[in-house]
């Protein structure tokens, strides 16, 4: 029965459907966040994973997750009004008139700054926002599968233990936890 119901016009219309979403492009746009915004946004996600030998967070698409989760959360909205306006602040201080607009250096030497005290305002959602991208990052097809080297599911015959005697168990209390 399963082979019929696959052959049916519905079924391939749908499955068509999906594939096209699947791999069609991200929005230009941003849903949420404002233009400026986001390009910030997109700033600090390539600051935190850059591009190498492998994608960085910007080629993954993070900053687009970002703004998803973020037009989510009225609580994240918040956090991210208060904090982008005070690191554009910051950024003219600095001599800028954007953060997106400084030198990587002044960019970085700002962050390392506000990342050394978590538990303020700015530290926090620098913080925030490291757990985002770091998230949505993995979760995409080129941080686990180009980055860590993710297979998928597969099958093995067997799973053998850990092959370095440093981390067997040494006493017979640990080897019979």
């Amino acid at each position: 029965m399963a082979p019929l119901l696959a052959e049916t016009p519905e079924t391939n219309h749908h499955l068509h459907e999906m594939l096209d979403q699947a791999s069609a492009p991200l929005t230009t746009g941003p849903p949420y966040l404002s233009q400026s915004d986001y390009a910030t946004i997109s700033r600090l996600a390539d600051l935190i994973i850059p591009r190498t030998d492998t994608p960085g967070a910007v080629d993954a698409g993070v900053p687009h997750w970002i703004d998803k989760e973020v037009a989510g959360d009225a609580k994240l909205q918040e956090s991210f009004k208060q904090w982008l306006a005070q690191l554009s602040e910051q950024a003219q201080a600095a001599g800028g008139t954007e953060f997106t607009a400084l030198a990587e250096p002044q960019q970085i030497a700002i962050l390392q700054a506000i990342s050394i005290d978590p538990e303020n305002l700015q530290g926090g959602f620098f913080k925030t926002m490291k757990d985002l991208t770091v998230d949505a990052y993995y979760r995409s097809e080129q941080g686990l599968a180009q980055e860590l080297g993710f297979k998928g599911n597969t099958f093995r015959a067997s799973f053998p233990g850990c092959t370095h005697p440093e981390h067997w168990p040494t006493s017979e209390q640990e080897r019979t936890r």
